[in-house]
């Protein structure tokens, strides 16, 4: 532990106190869109096998308790740290959520608002200060991936789960009012709590690998409220969470944080697909080449995708058998793309993986890696090449170098409308655009909780 360590832990920590407050409406306004679209994700989320499966296991209480916190779904109670660990499942379960691929390599929304849901359930508090908590959770988990990327990432680790639990920890500990020597702590004890691998992609942990950094938050703010200790350095001493999970030696600076507020620029990606983000670009260029000519997979040889040289880790089942491993898969996703004109829940499912029609055409199907892409700050990049070859040898290329929902192509106010319906409307019913509209407006809610009511309401859980 160096004093450096702990002075720049302390003085982190008292930005995030100091500043969180001093959010400027127009990133206010973005970070309720980003609310909004997650907790429609969720609401879809709620259907899944794993959400159930994982709600059996946990066996929330019928009715409230001290410290327990409201499962979304209406499936009951559960201690608040549990709480949000089972509805962060909910909301990264379909891959569907937001995603931040430039700096921290990583899915923000799921592990902060989840955490800061879960602790305004025990403390009540705007939603001003939700939408507060929330951006300065997602700063933090910005501010600290490009110290850790692309080393942490290439490695295996699951940057969600691990930055994740600390952005979650500021978050919580917000909404808790914690102090400025208290965060410090709350920080340190989620940088021990932090882990998840991403060899676990394409299955039930990894959505449950986000719902533990929820979880980790939450508790680390709980412990830290109540006079828990944790060593100074435990950040960016030697042996702390930069070092030991990054490897590279580098340290942030307190005084940038929310300077600018990262989540405007770069910017997170709100999901036009529910799928890896670095499927993205691909299926981007498919859809245009789709709506210019008619693209019949009969006359199709191959189709081949240039990519970041790190993307085939990503995407690691190029013969997916599962819904849940095609969501991996550029083959998957590009073959059942070009079948049915789209690429939405519905098309994510086990019959279809097994379909013989899509399994001819994903074997034609193949990602080049090419070194030449621009890369972004996290040092992967999203860009890509997809190049169509028919029987007749002729070809057909298309180059993409930022997704829809990114910063240059955001998603418009009726897409995100029309998205969130699609998510939550067989689970919400006719509380559904209410609540999009809630969730829109959160900053000027009196009490934060308020904004997920109508997701808590026991009628439908089913």
């Amino acid at each position: 532990m160096t004093v450096d360590a702990a002075t720049l832990e302390a003085s982190l920590a008292a930005a995030i106190v100091a500043r969180a407050p001093e959010l400027p409406p127009a990133i206010r306004n973005l970070a309720c869109e980003h609310m909004a679209d997650f907790v429609g994700v969720a609401a879809a989320g709620l259907r899944s096998e794993t959400f159930l499966r994982l709600s059996h296991v946990l066996a929330p209480r019928p009715s409230a308790a001290p410290g327990h916190a409201r499962i979304w779904g209406g499936a009951g109670f559960l201690l608040a740290r549990d709480a949000a660990l089972l509805n962060a499942v909910a909301g990264h379960i379909d891959d569907f959520d937001d995603d931040e691929a430039e700096l921290s390599l990583s899915h923000p929304t799921v592990t902060v608002l989840t955490a800061a849901a879960a602790a305004a359930e025990l403390t009540p508090v705007s939603g001003a200060r939700l939408v507060e908590a929330y951006v300065a959770g997602v700063e933090l988990i910005m501010r600290l991936g490009p110290l850790l990327n692309p080393s942490h990432y290439t490695r295996g680790f699951h940057a969600t789960a691990t930055l994740g639990a600390l952005g979650a920890a500021a978050a919580a500990g917000l909404v808790f009012g914690l102090d400025t020597d208290r965060m410090r702590h709350a920080l340190g004890i989620a940088a021990s709590l932090a882990g998840g691998l991403r060899s676990n992609f394409g299955s039930d942990t990894k959505s449950l690998q986000a719902g533990n950094a929820a979880r980790s938050g939450v508790m680390a703010a709980e412990l830290a409220r109540g006079g828990f200790s944790s060593t100074p350095g435990s950040l960016f001493g030697p042996m702390g969470f930069v070092n030991v999970f990054g490897s590279q030696g580098l340290q942030m600076g307190a005084a940038d944080f929310g300077r600018p507020w990262l989540l405007d620029a770069p910017g997170v990606t709100i999901k036009a697909y529910p799928c890896c983000t670095c499927a993205h670009t691909a299926l981007d260029s498919l859809f245009a080449l789709m709506s210019e000519r008619k693209l019949d997979p009969a006359t199709i040889r191959s189709i081949e995708v240039d990519v970041d040289e790190a993307a085939p880790s990503i995407l690691i089942h190029d013969g997916a058998r599962t819904a849940l491993e095609g969501k991996f898969s550029m083959p998957y996703c590009l073959a059942v793309g070009l079948l049915r004109g789209r690429l939405g829940l519905a098309e994510f499912d086990d019959a279809l993986a097994a379909d013989d029609r899509v399994r001819a055409l994903m074997a034609r199907i193949a990602m080049k890696p090419d070194p030449s892409l621009p890369k972004a700050g996290g040092g992967i990049s999203l860009a890509s090449r997809l190049r169509i070859t028919f029987e007749d040898s002729s070809v057909v290329e298309r180059y993409t170098e930022q997704p829809s929902g990114s910063r240059r192509h955001r998603l418009s106010r009726e897409r995100l409308r029309e998205k969130f319906v699609a998510n939550a409307g067989g689970v919400l019913g006719a509380a559904t655009i209410p609540t999009f509209d809630t969730l829109l407006g959160a900053d000027a809610v009196a009490e934060a909780a308020r904004c997920f009511d109508a997701l808590c309401a026991p009628q439908r859980a089913a």
